[in-house]
C-alpha cells in the first residue's frame, strides 16, 4: 500500500511540474478554464512566450526546403487548394517571403540569398512551379528523347510536327506553332538557366567558352587493322618429283621472275620419263612410216585391206603411247619447248629444274642442297608484294555503314607520315563471338614495298562524302536524361543549357553537332560538368553557382 501511495504522489508531482512549465513557456496552449492570466506571469516567462520561433508546420520537404503542406513541386494537386502569389511566380502565398518576410523563420525555409525567395521556388533562378513556362524552348521532344522536328510520333499526334523548332532552337516565343493536346509532355520540358551568384567568377570556377565552328568533315570509321599477303599473289614451290636436291639457287628476299630456276632436283623418275618419251616418239614415227607404205600398197591392190587396218591400229597405239609419255613430262613441269629440246638432243638426264610460278620475292626458303625431297616437300614461298591485303576488325555496331568500294587509308606504323590507300573488297558475313567484330578486307597498293605482312595499326574507312558540319570540343558535351547537352553563354555569368544531337567523328578532340547548335554560338568548353550539376534535380545550390 505504501508503494502505491508513493507512486501516485510522484506521478502527481510530475504532472504538476509539466503543466507549470507549459503554462510558463506556452500560455497560449493553456485552456481558458485553467484561469491563468499571462499578465500575472513573471517577466522572464512573458519574454520566453513572446520570443519568435518556428511553428508546428508538420512534415518538412527537405528536397525543396519548405513544409510538405506547401510543396507544390512534390504535390501538384496543392495548387488547386492553396492561395498562390501570382505577383511572384505562383509561389504559395504562405511561403512568399517577399510578401511575408516572417515566413522564413516561421517555416524554416531554405532561401535564395540573392532574390529573397525560397530557393527551390525562386523564379529568377529558373526554379519553381512557373519557371518552366518562362524558360526558352530548345525544340526537344522530351517524351521520345529526340528533336521535335525528327519525332514521327509527335507529328502523328499533332505536336511539334513542322520542324518549327529545328530551324531556331532556343526561341522564346512559342506562338505560331502547331501543337497537340499533350504539348507539355511532348515538346516543352526546357532546362533551367544557370546564373552565377557574383559577377565575374567564371575564371575562378574554371569556366571557359569558345564559339562553335563549322568545318569540312568526312565521315570516317577508325578500326584496328593488320596487313597480310594477298593470297591471290602467293605461290608455294614444290619439286613435283622425288629425288635429291642438287642445287638451291634462290635465297630469302631475292626478287624472281616467272620461269626463273630456283632449284635443281636429281631424280631417276625424270630419266625414266625422258627415255619413255624418246622411245614412244620413235615408235610413233616408225608406225607412221609403216602405215603410209601399207596404205599405198593396198591402194594398188598389192595387199589386202586387212593389212592397212592393222597398220592404222598400230599407228594409233604408238601415237597414244607417245602422248602419254609427253603428258608425263608435262606433269613434271616440262613445256613444249622443253619437249622439243629433249627430242632433238636425245636428252635422258635425271635433272629437273624447279622454276618460279609467278613474279615476286622469295619470302620463305626450306630448300637445303643435298636433301632428299618428295613431291610434297615445300622448297620456297614466292609472293608478289606489289599489292597487300588489309584485315580490318569492325565492331558489330558499325559494320552496317561499311560497303564495298569505300576508300580505306592505313597509316604505316613506324614511318612518319607514311600511309597507303586502297578500297574495301570484301565485308565479312559473321561476327566473332569473342571480340564482337566483323572482318573487312581491303586491298592496298604497295609499289615501294614499305608494307609488310602482319603490320598492326589503324585503318580509316571513308563512309561518305565530304560535307560541312558544326563541331565543338568533346568536353563541351554532357549527358543528362540520356540526351546530349551543351551550355550556351547568354550573358555575363548566365548560361542556357541546350540539348543537341552529338555524333562522333574521326577526330579525338571534337564531336559533330548534327542538331541544336549553329555556327558561332559560344559554348562552355571547360567547366560544363559543374554547370550540369546545377540543373540536376536535387543538386546543391541548383540554378545558382557560388
Amino acid at each position: 500500500m505504501k508503494r502505491i501511495v508513493l507512486g501516485v504522489t510522484i506521478a502527481l508531482v510530475v504532472v504538476a511540474a509539466t503543466g507549470a512549465g507549459l503554462a510558463v513557456a506556452r500560455p497560449d496552449l493553456v485552456p481558458a478554464w485553467a484561469g491563468i492570466d499571462p499578465a500575472r506571469l513573471p517577466s522572464w516567462a512573458r519574454l520566453a512566450a513572446a520570443a519568435p520561433g518556428p511553428v508546428d508546420y508538420g512534415l518538412y520537404c527537405k528536397e525543396h526546403g519548405v513544409p510538405e503542406k506547401f510543396c507544390t513541386l512534390c504535390h501538384e494537386e496543392l495548387t488547386g487548394t492553396l492561395l498562390l502569389c501570382t505577383e511572384h511566380g505562383g509561389i504559395p502565398e504562405d511561403i512568399c517571403t517577399l510578401c511575408h518576410p516572417e515566413a522564413e523563420a516561421k517555416y524554416d525555409l531554405a532561401m535564395c540569398t540573392e532574390h529573397d525567395l525560397p530557393e527551390q521556388f525562386c523564379g529568377e533562378c529558373g526554379n519553381g512551379p512557373g519557371a518552366a513556362a518562362a524558360l526558352p524552348d530548345d525544340g526537344w521532344c522530351a517524351a521520345h528523347n529526340m528533336p521535335g522536328a525528327w519525332c514521327i510520333e509527335c507529328k502523328a499526334a499533332g505536336g511539334c510536327a513542322t520542324g518549327d523548332h529545328a530551324d531556331h532552337p532556343g526561341h522564346e516565343d512559342h506562338a505560331g506553332h502547331a501543337h497537340g493536346p499533350a504539348e507539355a509532355e511532348v515538346c516543352r520540358v526546357p532546362l533551367p538557366i544557370v546564373r552565377l551568384r557574383t559577377p565575374g567568377p567564371a575564371a575562378r570556377l574554371g569556366i571557359e567558352t569558345a564559339p562553335a565552328r563549322q568545318e569540312r568533315l568526312v565521315p570516317r570509321l577508325l578500326a584496328n587493322a593488320e596487313t597480310a599477303f594477298d593470297a591471290n599473289r602467293c605461290a608455294e614451290v614444290y619439286p613435283r618429283v622425288g629425288g635429291f636436291l642438287r642445287e638451291a639457287r634462290a635465297d630469302l628476299g631475292q626478287p624472281v621472275r616467272r620461269g626463273e630456276v630456283l632449284a635443281v632436283v636429281d631424280s631417276a623418275e625424270i630419266s625414266g620419263a625422258k627415255s619413255r618419251f624418246l622411245a614412244a616418239r620413235s615408235a610413233a614415227e616408225l608406225a607412221k612410216v609403216a602405215y603410209d607404205r601399207t596404205a599405198k600398197l593396198t591402194e594398188r591392190g598389192a595387199l589386202p585391206a586387212k593389212n592397212e587396218l592393222e597398220a592404222l591400229t598400230a599407228l594409233n597405239q604408238a601415237q597414244a603411247e607417245m602422248m602419254d609419255a609427253e603428258q608425263a613430262l608435262r606433269n613434271f613441269g616440262f613445256a613444249d619447248a622443253d619437249l622439243a629440246r629433249i627430242a632433238e638432243a636425245k636428252d635422258t638426264s635425271s635433272l629437273l629444274d624447279v622454276v618460279a610460278p609467278i613474279d615476286g620475292v622469295i619470302t620463305a626458303r626450306h630448300a637445303v642442297r643435298g636433301e632428299a625431297v618428295q613431291p610434297t616437300t615445300q622448297l620456297f614461298d614466292v609472293t608478289d608484294t606489289s599489292r597487300m591485303w588489309l584485315w580490318v576488325d569492325v565492331y558489330e555496331a558499325d559494320i552496317a555503314a561499311v560497303a564495298l568500294g569505300q576508300p580505306v587509308r592505313f597509316i604505316i606504323p613506324g614511318v612518319d607520315g607514311a600511309e597507303s590507300e586502297g578500297t574495301v573488297t570484301w565485308v565479312g558475313v559473321q561476327v566473332d563471338p569473342t571480340t564482337r567484330t566483323t572482318r573487312v578486307r581491303a586491298e592496298l597498293a604497295n609499289p615501294d614495298g614499305r608494307l609488310r605482312a602482319n603490320l598492326f595499326g589503324q585503318a580509316e574507312i571513308q563512309l561518305g562524302e565530304e560535307r560541312q558540319a558544326v563541331v565543338v570540343p568533346k568536353a563541351a558535351v554532357q549527358r543528362k536524361d540520356d540526351a546530349d547537352v551543351v551550355f550556351l553563354l547568354q550573358d555575363d555569368g548566365v548560361y542556357r543549357p541546350q540539348r543537341v544531337v552529338a555524333r562522333p567523328v574521326d577526330r579525338r578532340d571534337v564531336v559533330e553537332v548534327a542538331w541544336g547548335l549553329q555556327d558561332g554560338q559560344r559554348v562552355v568548353t571547360k567547366g560544363s560538368f559543374l554547370l550540369k550539376t546545377e540543373i540536376m534535380k536535387g543538386a546543391i545550390g541548383a540554378g545558382c553557382c557560388e
